[in-house]
């Protein structure tokens, strides 16, 4: 079994990783094991529209998708994928690592995703215990996730979870713009002051609905409260104002909205090289 990596670095995103014959072997029961638990219990495969979430035995799925990246040719003809090679590829910019596995003569790409604390750094201070005493790690390395993020078989991808998917696989074609009575939703959030709800309505152009869509997808206003949200931002000297009863002020002018909706989206980003901070235009995350 070969395992690969999809990397942010333009033109060749793809490195394919050397492995030893055990640890092919190894790495390959790990991956048909997340295989099989990934795809247990599934009943039901929804088709993805940008709104629903999947339910325990339920699967979101894409057809016709286009695999842009070419994880399935590279699976199907790994030598033509470059080794990686330390001197010239980072661990830093990997943003997924996927496997194949033939079934009943096709070929399924098995993908994990791959965040930057998996990778083993050389430039701190790592020790491992082996033969009875802790080593130095003197080598870079990565570790592997516990779980598949998708699983891509032809032309059609599976996932559970849209909000981590996105960070792989540039989604944006595939999901649907906000209605009217979501935009209404959105704007009567809790968390959220909208002066003028009409006004906003009216506003609501192509480009923030899908971004309302996309953040009522991802539940972020759920997830994190809004002095979380406000710490964040200004971690990333990104300013966020808050109504005097804690609620964040969501922007009348039309730039300053866009900016709040990518900040809530996660478009922003931060380079792991220069840690130069950069707004995605593409929906592609770094880590």
């Amino acid at each position: 079994m070969n395992l690969f990596a999809l990397t942010d670095v333009a033109g060749a995103r793809l490195i394919r990783f050397p492995l030893s014959a055990d640890v092919s072997e190894e790495i390959s029961a790990v991956f048909s094991g997340q295989r099989d638990r990934f795809l247990d219990g599934i009943d039901t495969v929804v088709p993805f529209d940008g709104r629903y979430t999947p339910e325990e035995g339920e699967l979101l799925s894409i057809n016709d998708f286009a695999d842009v990246d070419g994880l399935l040719a590279a699976v199907t003809n790994p030598l033509s994928i470059d080794q990686y090679d330390p001197e010239i590829h980072s661990l830093d910019l990997v943003r997924a690592l996927f496997t194949g596995i033939e079934i009943d003569d096709r070929f399924q790409v098995l993908v994990q995703l791959f965040e930057r604390r998996r990778v083993i750094s050389r430039a701190g201070f790592t020790l491992f215990f082996a033969n009875n005493q802790f080593q130095r790690v003197t080598d870079s390395g990565l570790s592997l996730d516990t779980k598949l993020l998708a699983v891509l078989e032809g032309d059609t991808l599976k996932f559970k979870s849209f909000h981590f998917a996105k960070r792989v696989f540039d989604l944006s074609d595939y999901y649907r713009e906000a209605t009217n009575e979501e935009v209404t939703l959105f704007a009567g959030h809790e968390k959220l002051s909208v002066q003028d709800v009409q006004a906003f309505l009216g506003g609501a152009g192509q480009q923030i609905r899908k971004k309302i869509s996309l953040i009522r997808q991802s539940a972020v206003l759920e997830s994190f409260s809004a002095e979380q949200i406000v710490a964040v931002a200004a971690s990333m000297q990104f300013q966020i104002d808050l109504t005097d009863d804690g609620k964040i002020v969501v922007p009348s002018n039309s730039t300053e909205l866009k900016k709040l909706l990518r900040f809530l989206d996660e478009d922003y980003y931060e380079s792991p090289l220069s840690n130069t901070r950069f707004i995605s235009s593409s929906k592609r995350r770094a880590d």
